[in-house]
Formats: structure tokens, C-alpha cells, sequence
């Protein structure tokens, strides 16, 4: 577990998600895709029941290449990420990277504190060489974060998302290690 202050002076706790995180960690997916059209998925649409959050979580774990990190703010969560390693044999020096905050909180930091972590977690990773993430290309926020980090744009996927019948490209980006 780490402390973390933000921009406001709210401290963060960062911590990894354990099997008894999974109906907090659902319930949230649920009302944060609510939020935004930035994730593929919306309101209500997340489609693990709590037990397959539990289950997908405790797999995760045994993964060397995965990781999913919980934010906290005063007791409520406010980022669930991951870093999400590949099983496969020709895959296994890869991951995919998500992460998503909570709107009242956006703007205080938490996309860089997190963004830290999973990298830290990612290179001290003997067999990851590469993490990768979509992001919605009308996204600039995020992608001028993954940006800071290194991340560099691989190409543009067009109308990858439709949301209300309006369609949105993704831009794919990686950040080798």
C-alpha cells in the first residue's frame, strides 16, 4: 500500500486489488462508464458478475506480467488500472494498459501517480518488453499523458467505437521498456 498526495492535498491510497475488492471494483466499472465515452464499454454494460471479477482478479495475480492497481480517496474508489500480461508464449514479453478515474476526480493527478506505478511495476518486470493501450483519438487528455510517459503513437483504428451512433476512432500507442 502507498500514500500518495494530490494537486488538492487529498491523499491517495494506491494499493493491489485482491478477490474481496470485486463487487466494489464492478459497481464502480458500472457508474465510471457512465461518466465518459472514452471506455468500450457504458453505463451498466460491464458484463463480470462479481464472482467473475473475483475470479478474473485472482487469475491476475498469478500473472507475473499483471497487475491491477485500486485508488482510494477518503474510503471511496476513485481509479481502478491494470496492467493486463498476455499468456501466450509468443506474447508473454507484452501487456495492455487501462486505466480510468473517477470524473470528480480528474484533474488532480491521479492519471500520472497511477501511470508511475503500473511503469515501475511494468520494468521491474524481468520478461515485459512492451505495455500498450487504446485510447479514443478525440481523447487528448489521455493521450498527452501516455505521451509524458513515452508512449508513441502506432496508428489510428477509425470508428472502433460507436457511442450513440456516433463513431470514434481509437489511436493505438505503445511504450518499449
Amino acid at each position: 500500500m502507498e500514500t500518495r498526495e494530490l494537486k488538492n492535498g487529498q491523499i491517495m491510497t494506491i494499493r493491489e486489488a485482491t478477490k474481496e475488492d470485486a463487487s466494489n471494483i464492478v459497481t464502480y466499472l458500472n457508474e465510471v462508464a457512465g461518466e465518459t465515452d472514452y471506455l468500450s464499454f457504458g453505463k451498466g454494460e460491464f458484463s463480470f458478475s462479481v464472482e467473475e471479477e473475483a475470479e478474473y482478479i485472482e487469475e491476475g495475480a498469478k500473472n507475473p506480467g499483471s497487475i491491477m492497481l485500486l485508488s482510494f480517496i477518503e474510503d471511496e474508489l476513485a481509479s481502478v488500472s491494470q496492467l493486463i500480461g498476455h499468456t501466450k508464449k509468443r506474447e508473454l514479453h507484452t501487456c495492455e494498459l487501462t486505466i480510468s478515474t473517477r470524473k470528480k476526480f480528474w484533474g488532480l493527478g491521479i492519471g500520472t501517480l497511477i501511470m508511475e506505478g503500473l511503469i515501475k511495476h511494468a520494468k521491474k518486470t524481468e520478461r515485459l518488453k512492451l505495455v500498450y493501450l487504446e485510447a479514443v483519438s478525440e481523447n487528448k487528455r489521455a493521450i498527452n499523458l501516455y505521451k509524458k510517459f513515452g508512449f508513441i503513437e502506432a496508428g489510428e483504428i477509425p470508428a472502433l467505437m460507436q457511442v450513440e451512433g456516433r463513431y470514434l476512432d481509437v489511436t493505438m500507442m505503445y511504450l518499449v521498456l
